[in-house]
C-alpha cells in the first residue's frame, strides 16, 4: 500500500551543506533486514573491500561525491581508498556498537560532517548521550541521531544538541515505528536536518521518481544502499531528477 500523506511545505531546518543523496552502505555489512541476502551481501563487500571501493568510486563518477557510512574499519579503509581516486566525499558517518571511544577515534580519519550515534543507544535514551555528543563536537563534526522508532524517539531527543536524525521514510512505512503517522508527524515538525534511511523499504520497492518524490517531502537528504554499478545507475538517474 502506497501512503500519500504529502506536507504542504518544507520546515526551516538545520540542513545546510547537506547533500539530497547519499551512497548507503547497510548492503555492505550484510545488515539483517536484508534477510536472506544478508550473508551474501556480506561476503560480497565486507569481506572483500575492493567491491566497496569500486561502487565508492563509481558512485563519486555519477556524480554522488557522498556516503552515509556503517563505521566499520573494513568500510573506513575502503572509502579511503577510494578518496585517493576521487577525492574527498561527504561523509555521514554511523558510530557501531562497541566502545564509543575508539569507534569515534576510527572514523575521524574521515574527518565526517555528520557523526550518527547508532539507533539501539538512541531509542533507548541511553544516559551517555550528551557525552557522546560533546565528543563528536570536539572531533570537528555534527552530531547526528539514528532510529528505528522515530515517532517515539525524535520527539524525546529534541531537545539535547543533535543537528540531524537518519530515520526510516518511505512510501510504504517499512521501518517507520511505532507507525507511519507518528514517523511523519515528528520528520516533519523537527526543526533538525533529516536523512531518510531505508528508501527502497530493503528491495522492496523499485527506484522509481515517485518514490524519491514522496520520500523528499519529509526529508533533506536520501541515503540508498546500492549493491552494484547498474542499480546505482537506475538509483541515481531516478533520484537525481527530483
Amino acid at each position: 500500500m502506497l501512503y500519500i500523506m504529502f506536507s504542504n511545505t518544507y520546515l526551516n531546518r538545520m540542513n545546510e551543506g547537506l547533500p539530497r543523496l547519499m551512497l548507503g552502505t547497510s548492503p555492505f555489512i550484510g545488515a539483517d533486514q536484508f534477510r536472506h541476502k544478508s550473508q551474501e551481501y556480506r561476503r560480497l563487500f565486507f569481506d572483500n573491500p575492493e567491491n566497496m571501493t569500486r561502487l565508492f568510486v563509481r558512485s563519486a563518477e555519477l556524480g554522488v561525491a557522498a556516503v552515509q557510512l556503517v563505521g566499520y574499519e573494513p568500510l573506513v579503509a575502503a572509502l579511503k581508498r577510494a578518496e585517493e581516486v576521487t577525492g574527498d566525499f561527504f561523509v555521514a558517518v554511523t558510530i557501531p556498537r562497541g566502545d564509543f571511544a575508539s569507534n569515534l577515534d576510527l572514523v575521524s580519519s574521515l574527518e565526517p560532517e555528520f557523526v550518527s550515534v547508532h539507533a539501539v543507544f538512541c531509542d533507548r535514551i541511553d544516559d551517555n548521550l550528551n557525552e557522546w555528543i560533546d565528543m563528536i563536537k570536539d572531533a570537528g563534526a555534527r552530531p547526528a541521531a539514528s532510529t528505528h522508532s522515530p515517532g517515539t524517539t525524535i520527539p524525546l531527543l529534541d531537545h539535547l544538541g543533535f543537528e540531524a536524525y537518519l530515520a526510516p521514510v518511505n512510501p510504504i512505512g517499512y521501518g517507520m515505528q511505532p507507525d507511519v503517522e507518528s514517523t511523519l508527524r515528528a520528520v516533519e515538525h523537527t526543526k533538525k536536518a533529516v536523512i531518510a534511511i531505508k528508501p527502497l523499504a530493503a528491495g522492496k520497492l523499485s527506484p522509481e521518481r515517485s518514490v524519491f518524490e514522496y520520500i523528499y517531502r519529509y526529508a533533506d537528504s536520501i541515503a540508498v544502499g546500492i549493491t552494484s554499478e547498474d542499480e546505482m545507475a537506475e538509483t541515481y538517474s531516478a533520484a537525481l531528477v527530483c
